[in-house]
């Protein structure tokens, strides 16, 4: 089965009400035709935004990251997020993001391949 590290910008796509990010979840996530992982760093920045401060919204967070395996940042990831930023200058929360996905041999699911595209050792997918 594929292993999918899902980006923040998908979950506030679903949020959002994308049609096309629904179905990775509705789909894809629920249905087990995927693995679905989420990094804590997604988990921060969702719970970042303005809508958080809103208890129904906080609710529907946290229910759609249930939906993942939710991964740590550990040392392992942020030595290799360290090094990702020093190489590619990628911004330090796509660097954890990225690192993530490295570590659990995932691909990730994101629309902002501009933010990662240099990132050779991680598969990206743009899912819509």
């Amino acid at each position: 089965m594929i292993r999918v590290l899902i980006d923040t910008d998908i979950f506030i796509d679903f949020l959002r009400g994308i049609e096309t990010a629904k179905r990775i979840f509705e789909e894809d996530i629920i249905n087990e035709k995927i693995i679905a992982f989420s990094s804590v760093i997604s988990e921060a920045e969702l719970f970042s935004g303005k809508e958080c401060k809103y208890t129904e919204k906080r609710r529907a967070v946290e229910e759609l990251i249930s939906l993942t395996n939710k991964i740590e940042v550990d040392s392992q990831v942020a030595k290799k997020a360290g090094e990702f930023r020093r190489i590619f200058k990628t911004p330090l929360t796509d660097s954890l993001i990225a690192a993530t996905a490295h570590k659990i041999n995932a691909i990730l699911y994101t629309r902002n391949v501009k933010h990662y595209e240099k990132i050779k050792e991680i598969k990206l997918k743009i899912p819509y």
